[in-house]
Protein backbone atom coordinates (compact mmCIF):
# COMPACT_ATOMS: atom_id res chain seq x y z
CA UNK A 1 0.00 0.00 0.00
CA UNK A 2 1.45 3.41 -0.96
CA UNK A 3 2.61 5.60 1.91
CA UNK A 4 3.76 9.20 2.14
CA UNK A 5 6.55 10.23 4.51
CA UNK A 6 5.48 13.57 5.96
CA UNK A 7 8.06 16.00 7.32
CA UNK A 8 6.83 19.14 9.05
CA UNK A 9 8.83 22.29 9.74
CA UNK A 10 6.32 25.10 9.84
CA UNK A 11 8.59 27.86 11.19
CA UNK A 12 5.96 29.25 13.62
CA UNK A 13 8.32 31.98 14.82
CA UNK A 14 8.83 33.21 11.26
CA UNK A 15 5.62 35.17 11.15
CA UNK A 16 4.28 38.57 10.14
CA UNK A 17 0.63 39.14 10.93
CA UNK A 18 -1.28 40.30 7.86
CA UNK A 19 1.40 39.12 5.42
CA UNK A 20 0.29 36.53 2.83
CA UNK A 21 3.16 34.26 3.90
CA UNK A 22 2.38 33.83 7.57
CA UNK A 23 2.10 31.09 10.17
CA UNK A 24 -1.63 30.81 9.51
CA UNK A 25 -0.75 28.85 6.35
CA UNK A 26 0.49 25.94 8.45
CA UNK A 27 -2.59 26.09 10.68
CA UNK A 28 -4.75 25.70 7.58
CA UNK A 29 -2.79 22.66 6.44
CA UNK A 30 -3.03 21.03 9.87
CA UNK A 31 -6.78 21.62 10.11
CA UNK A 32 -7.26 20.02 6.70
CA UNK A 33 -5.06 17.06 7.69
CA UNK A 34 -7.04 16.57 10.90
CA UNK A 35 -10.30 16.48 8.93
CA UNK A 36 -8.92 14.15 6.28
CA UNK A 37 -7.99 11.29 8.58
CA UNK A 38 -5.08 10.07 6.46
CA UNK A 39 -3.13 8.54 9.33
CA UNK A 40 -3.05 5.08 7.78
CA UNK A 41 -1.46 6.48 4.62
CA UNK A 42 1.11 8.77 6.25
CA UNK A 43 4.43 8.02 7.90
CA UNK A 44 5.54 10.76 10.25
CA UNK A 45 9.16 11.90 10.19
CA UNK A 46 10.07 11.58 13.86
CA UNK A 47 12.95 13.56 15.42
CA UNK A 48 14.56 10.30 16.54
CA UNK A 49 14.85 9.22 12.90
CA UNK A 50 16.45 12.41 11.65
CA UNK A 51 19.94 12.11 10.23
CA UNK A 52 20.97 15.63 9.23
CA UNK A 53 22.69 17.78 11.85
CA UNK A 54 22.41 21.56 11.84
CA UNK A 55 26.04 21.77 10.78
CA UNK A 56 25.42 19.44 7.83
CA UNK A 57 22.32 21.45 6.90
CA UNK A 58 24.36 24.65 6.77
CA UNK A 59 26.95 22.92 4.59
CA UNK A 60 24.17 21.86 2.24
CA UNK A 61 22.81 25.41 2.12
CA UNK A 62 26.24 26.62 0.98
CA UNK A 63 26.05 24.31 -2.03
CA UNK A 64 23.26 26.57 -3.31
CA UNK A 65 23.66 29.93 -1.55
CA UNK A 66 26.61 32.24 -1.03
CA UNK A 67 28.31 32.55 2.34
CA UNK A 68 27.45 36.24 2.24
CA UNK A 69 23.74 35.54 1.98
CA UNK A 70 23.79 32.99 4.80
CA UNK A 71 25.82 35.22 7.10
CA UNK A 72 23.74 38.26 6.15
CA UNK A 73 20.42 36.61 7.00
CA UNK A 74 21.83 35.30 10.28
CA UNK A 75 23.17 38.74 11.25
CA UNK A 76 19.89 40.51 10.47
CA UNK A 77 17.95 37.92 12.47
CA UNK A 78 20.29 38.23 15.43
CA UNK A 79 19.88 42.00 15.34
CA UNK A 80 16.08 41.91 15.17
CA UNK A 81 13.86 42.55 18.16
CA UNK A 82 11.96 39.52 19.43
CA UNK A 83 8.81 38.96 17.41
CA UNK A 84 9.25 42.14 15.33
CA UNK A 85 9.59 41.39 11.59
CA UNK A 86 12.33 43.11 9.60
CA UNK A 87 11.75 43.68 5.88
CA UNK A 88 14.53 42.61 3.52
CA UNK A 89 12.59 43.94 0.53
CA UNK A 90 8.93 44.99 0.07
CA UNK A 91 7.82 41.33 0.04
CA UNK A 92 10.30 39.39 2.16
CA UNK A 93 10.79 39.55 5.91
CA UNK A 94 12.69 37.89 8.74
CA UNK A 95 12.21 37.75 12.48
CA UNK A 96 14.75 37.15 15.21
CA UNK A 97 14.10 33.39 14.90
CA UNK A 98 13.91 33.04 11.11
CA UNK A 99 17.46 31.79 10.62
CA UNK A 100 17.05 29.00 13.16
CA UNK A 101 13.65 28.11 11.70
CA UNK A 102 15.15 27.93 8.21
CA UNK A 103 17.92 25.59 9.36
CA UNK A 104 15.22 23.31 10.77
CA UNK A 105 13.34 23.53 7.47
CA UNK A 106 16.40 22.51 5.48
CA UNK A 107 17.07 19.68 7.92
CA UNK A 108 13.50 18.44 7.47
CA UNK A 109 13.65 18.54 3.66
CA UNK A 110 16.97 16.67 3.59
CA UNK A 111 15.77 14.11 6.11
CA UNK A 112 12.74 13.39 3.94
CA UNK A 113 15.01 12.90 0.92
CA UNK A 114 17.30 10.60 2.92
CA UNK A 115 14.41 8.50 4.22
CA UNK A 116 12.74 8.11 0.82
CA UNK A 117 15.99 7.23 -0.94
CA UNK A 118 17.24 5.00 1.87
CA UNK A 119 14.00 3.05 2.10
CA UNK A 120 14.37 1.70 -1.45
CA UNK A 121 10.60 1.22 -1.37
CA UNK A 122 8.66 2.12 -4.55
CA UNK A 123 5.55 2.60 -2.42
CA UNK A 124 7.11 5.40 -0.34
CA UNK A 125 7.15 9.01 -1.50
CA UNK A 126 7.75 12.09 0.63
CA UNK A 127 6.35 15.56 1.30
CA UNK A 128 8.34 18.24 3.16
CA UNK A 129 5.89 20.76 4.60
CA UNK A 130 8.24 23.69 5.07
CA UNK A 131 7.82 27.43 5.00
CA UNK A 132 8.36 30.06 3.81
CA UNK A 133 8.60 28.99 0.14
CA UNK A 134 12.05 28.77 -1.39
CA UNK A 135 12.03 28.69 -5.18
CA UNK A 136 12.55 32.45 -5.66
CA UNK A 137 15.64 32.59 -3.44
CA UNK A 138 18.74 33.17 -5.54
CA UNK A 139 22.33 32.24 -4.74
CA UNK A 140 23.01 35.63 -3.17
CA UNK A 141 19.55 37.16 -2.74
CA UNK A 142 16.39 36.36 -0.76
CA UNK A 143 13.24 37.49 -2.54
CA UNK A 144 9.56 36.79 -3.13
CA UNK A 145 8.92 35.65 0.48
CA UNK A 146 11.83 33.15 0.11
CA UNK A 147 15.02 32.96 2.18
CA UNK A 148 16.62 29.60 1.28
CA UNK A 149 15.79 27.50 -1.78
CA UNK A 150 14.69 24.22 -0.22
CA UNK A 151 14.12 22.26 -3.42
CA UNK A 152 17.49 23.26 -4.90
CA UNK A 153 19.26 22.33 -1.66
CA UNK A 154 17.44 18.98 -1.69
CA UNK A 155 18.50 18.33 -5.29
CA UNK A 156 22.16 19.04 -4.59
CA UNK A 157 21.95 16.83 -1.51
CA UNK A 158 20.51 13.96 -3.54
CA UNK A 159 23.37 14.32 -5.99
CA UNK A 160 26.18 14.63 -3.44
CA UNK A 161 24.99 12.27 -0.70
CA UNK A 162 23.23 9.59 -2.71
CA UNK A 163 24.93 9.66 -6.10
CA UNK A 164 21.64 10.39 -7.86
CA UNK A 165 23.15 12.51 -10.58
CA UNK A 166 20.13 12.99 -12.86
CA UNK A 167 17.40 14.93 -11.12
CA UNK A 168 14.11 16.20 -12.55
CA UNK A 169 12.43 19.14 -10.80
CA UNK A 170 8.81 19.93 -11.67
CA UNK A 171 7.52 23.26 -10.36
CA UNK A 172 3.73 23.70 -10.43
CA UNK A 173 3.60 26.90 -8.38
CA UNK A 174 1.78 29.75 -10.15
CA UNK A 175 4.98 31.81 -10.03
CA UNK A 176 8.15 30.92 -11.91
CA UNK A 177 10.92 29.59 -9.68
CA UNK A 178 13.64 31.96 -10.84
CA UNK A 179 16.04 30.89 -8.09
CA UNK A 180 15.77 27.23 -9.03
CA UNK A 181 16.17 27.98 -12.72
CA UNK A 182 19.30 30.04 -12.07
CA UNK A 183 20.86 27.37 -9.86
CA UNK A 184 20.60 24.64 -12.49
CA UNK A 185 20.61 26.60 -15.75
CA UNK A 186 24.12 25.42 -16.64
CA UNK A 187 23.83 21.96 -15.10
CA UNK A 188 23.36 19.23 -17.73
CA UNK A 189 22.25 16.73 -15.06
CA UNK A 190 19.23 18.60 -13.65
CA UNK A 191 16.01 19.13 -15.59
CA UNK A 192 13.85 22.05 -14.45
CA UNK A 193 10.29 22.20 -15.78
CA UNK A 194 8.02 25.03 -14.67
CA UNK A 195 4.51 25.99 -15.56
CA UNK A 196 3.45 29.38 -14.30
CA UNK A 197 1.13 32.25 -15.07
CA UNK A 198 2.48 34.41 -17.86
CA UNK A 199 3.63 37.89 -16.83
CA UNK A 200 3.38 37.27 -13.10
CA UNK A 201 6.06 37.94 -10.46
CA UNK A 202 9.05 37.67 -10.75
CA UNK A 203 8.80 38.28 -14.52
CA UNK A 204 11.18 35.44 -15.43
CA UNK A 205 10.58 32.02 -16.97
CA UNK A 206 10.48 32.95 -20.61
CA UNK A 207 9.89 30.40 -23.31
CA UNK A 208 13.34 30.73 -24.86
CA UNK A 209 15.22 30.02 -21.62
CA UNK A 210 16.19 26.42 -22.32
CA UNK A 211 19.52 25.95 -20.51
CA UNK A 212 23.03 27.31 -20.69
CA UNK A 213 25.93 26.25 -22.87
CA UNK A 214 26.45 22.54 -22.48
CA UNK A 215 23.07 22.17 -20.76
CA UNK A 216 20.76 22.98 -23.65
CA UNK A 217 17.33 21.46 -23.17
CA UNK A 218 17.65 21.14 -19.40
CA UNK A 219 15.26 24.03 -18.72
CA UNK A 220 11.66 24.23 -19.90
CA UNK A 221 9.12 26.96 -19.20
CA UNK A 222 5.40 26.79 -19.95
CA UNK A 223 3.76 30.20 -19.75
CA UNK A 224 0.04 29.77 -19.04
CA UNK A 225 -2.30 32.69 -19.77
CA UNK A 226 -4.50 34.18 -17.07
CA UNK A 227 -7.68 32.17 -16.66
CA UNK A 228 -6.00 28.82 -17.29
CA UNK A 229 -7.32 25.93 -15.24
CA UNK A 230 -7.98 22.23 -15.48
CA UNK A 231 -7.82 21.92 -19.26
CA UNK A 232 -4.59 23.92 -19.43
CA UNK A 233 -2.90 21.89 -16.70
CA UNK A 234 -3.76 18.57 -18.27
CA UNK A 235 -2.70 19.68 -21.72
CA UNK A 236 0.57 21.19 -20.48
CA UNK A 237 1.41 18.10 -18.48
CA UNK A 238 0.61 15.55 -21.16
CA UNK A 239 2.16 17.45 -24.06
CA UNK A 240 5.21 18.98 -22.38
CA UNK A 241 6.00 18.15 -18.75
CA UNK A 242 5.45 14.40 -18.86
CA UNK A 243 7.41 13.73 -22.07
CA UNK A 244 10.21 16.02 -20.87
CA UNK A 245 10.56 14.13 -17.59
CA UNK A 246 10.31 10.76 -19.32
CA UNK A 247 12.96 11.79 -21.81
CA UNK A 248 15.23 12.88 -18.97
CA UNK A 249 15.05 9.43 -17.34
CA UNK A 250 15.84 10.84 -13.87
CA UNK A 251 17.22 9.06 -10.84
CA UNK A 252 14.81 11.07 -8.67
CA UNK A 253 11.93 13.53 -9.10
CA UNK A 254 11.53 16.58 -6.88
CA UNK A 255 8.47 18.81 -6.99
CA UNK A 256 8.11 22.44 -6.04
CA UNK A 257 4.55 22.04 -4.82
CA UNK A 258 2.87 25.42 -4.95
CA UNK A 259 -0.89 25.80 -4.59
CA UNK A 260 -1.38 29.44 -5.53
CA UNK A 261 -2.75 28.46 -8.96
CA UNK A 262 -6.00 27.64 -7.12
CA UNK A 263 -8.98 29.72 -8.22
CA UNK A 264 -9.48 30.91 -4.61
CA UNK A 265 -5.91 32.20 -4.25
CA UNK A 266 -5.56 36.00 -4.05
CA UNK A 267 -2.01 36.14 -5.46
CA UNK A 268 -2.71 35.12 -9.08
CA UNK A 269 -5.28 34.56 -11.79
CA UNK A 270 -5.38 30.87 -12.64
CA UNK A 271 -8.32 28.55 -12.05
CA UNK A 272 -6.97 25.28 -10.70
CA UNK A 273 -9.28 23.35 -8.40
CA UNK A 274 -8.30 21.27 -5.41
CA UNK A 275 -8.86 17.99 -7.26
CA UNK A 276 -6.45 19.12 -9.98
CA UNK A 277 -3.65 18.77 -7.44
CA UNK A 278 -4.79 15.23 -6.76
CA UNK A 279 -4.53 14.56 -10.49
CA UNK A 280 -1.03 16.07 -10.69
CA UNK A 281 0.21 14.02 -7.74
CA UNK A 282 -1.27 10.84 -9.18
CA UNK A 283 0.35 11.42 -12.55
CA UNK A 284 3.72 12.24 -11.00
CA UNK A 285 3.61 9.18 -8.79
CA UNK A 286 3.07 7.07 -11.90
CA UNK A 287 6.05 8.73 -13.55
CA UNK A 288 8.25 8.12 -10.52
CA UNK A 289 7.27 4.45 -10.46
CA UNK A 290 8.03 4.09 -14.17
CA UNK A 291 11.32 5.99 -14.16
CA UNK A 292 13.08 5.94 -10.78
CA UNK A 293 11.67 3.22 -8.54
CA UNK A 294 9.22 5.65 -6.98
CA UNK A 295 11.87 8.06 -5.64
CA UNK A 296 9.99 11.37 -5.38
CA UNK A 297 9.67 14.15 -2.82
CA UNK A 298 7.31 17.13 -2.83
CA UNK A 299 8.52 20.36 -1.19
CA UNK A 300 5.92 22.97 -0.24
CA UNK A 301 6.07 26.32 -2.03
CA UNK A 302 3.20 28.84 -2.27
CA UNK A 303 -0.53 28.88 -1.58
CA UNK A 304 -2.11 31.81 0.22
CA UNK A 305 -5.81 31.12 0.57
CA UNK A 306 -5.76 29.17 3.81
CA UNK A 307 -8.73 26.88 3.09
CA UNK A 308 -7.69 26.15 -0.49
CA UNK A 309 -4.09 25.51 0.56
CA UNK A 310 -5.07 22.94 3.17
CA UNK A 311 -7.50 21.19 0.86
CA UNK A 312 -5.01 21.11 -2.01
CA UNK A 313 -2.17 19.73 0.13
CA UNK A 314 -4.49 16.97 1.34
CA UNK A 315 -5.51 16.25 -2.26
CA UNK A 316 -1.84 15.90 -3.22
CA UNK A 317 -1.28 13.53 -0.31
CA UNK A 318 -4.30 11.48 -1.35
CA UNK A 319 -2.93 11.24 -4.88
CA UNK A 320 0.51 10.20 -3.68
CA UNK A 321 -1.07 7.59 -1.40
CA UNK A 322 -3.17 6.11 -4.21
CA UNK A 323 -6.46 7.28 -2.68
CA UNK A 324 -9.36 8.87 -4.50
CA UNK A 325 -10.09 12.58 -4.53
CA UNK A 326 -12.35 14.07 -1.86
CA UNK A 327 -11.84 17.72 -2.78
CA UNK A 328 -13.72 20.30 -0.74
CA UNK A 329 -12.91 23.31 -2.91
CA UNK A 330 -13.83 22.54 -6.49
CA UNK A 331 -16.35 24.66 -8.34
CA UNK A 332 -18.63 24.23 -11.39
CA UNK A 333 -18.89 28.02 -11.74
CA UNK A 334 -15.51 29.06 -13.12
CA UNK A 335 -14.81 31.18 -16.18
CA UNK A 336 -14.30 29.54 -19.53
CA UNK A 337 -10.60 28.92 -20.09
CA UNK A 338 -8.86 30.81 -22.96
CA UNK A 339 -8.30 27.60 -24.93
CA UNK A 340 -6.80 29.15 -28.07
CA UNK A 341 -4.14 30.97 -26.05
CA UNK A 342 -3.54 27.88 -23.92
CA UNK A 343 -3.09 25.64 -26.95
CA UNK A 344 -0.69 28.15 -28.50
CA UNK A 345 1.39 28.40 -25.31
CA UNK A 346 1.58 24.63 -24.94
CA UNK A 347 2.38 24.16 -28.63
CA UNK A 348 5.26 26.61 -28.36
CA UNK A 349 6.72 24.75 -25.38
CA UNK A 350 6.11 21.42 -27.11
CA UNK A 351 8.01 22.74 -30.13
CA UNK A 352 11.07 23.37 -27.98
CA UNK A 353 10.77 19.84 -26.62
CA UNK A 354 10.72 18.43 -30.16
CA UNK A 355 13.70 20.57 -31.09
CA UNK A 356 15.64 19.14 -28.15
CA UNK A 357 14.75 15.60 -29.29
CA UNK A 358 15.97 16.37 -32.80
CA UNK A 359 19.25 17.73 -31.47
Amino acid sequence: MPKVLLGRSYAPLHNKVGHPECAERSHGIEKALDRAGLGHSLVELRPSRRRISEEAAQESILQVHSLGLVQGIRKICEGSSAGVPTLLDPDTYVTDMSFEEQIRGVTTALDVVDEVVGASDPDLTGFALVRPPGHHARRGQPMGFCLFNFVSIAARHAQRSHGLSRIAIFDFDVHHGNGTEEEFYDDPDVLYVSWHQQGLFPGTGRLGETGGEGAEGSNLNINLPSGSGREAMRLAFREVAEPAIRGWDPDMILCSAGYDAHFMDPQAGLQAQSSDFHWIATELRGLALDLCDGRMVFVLEGGYNIEALGDSVVESLRGLAGLGSEAKYDSPHLYEEPLERIERAVAEAHGLLLKKADD
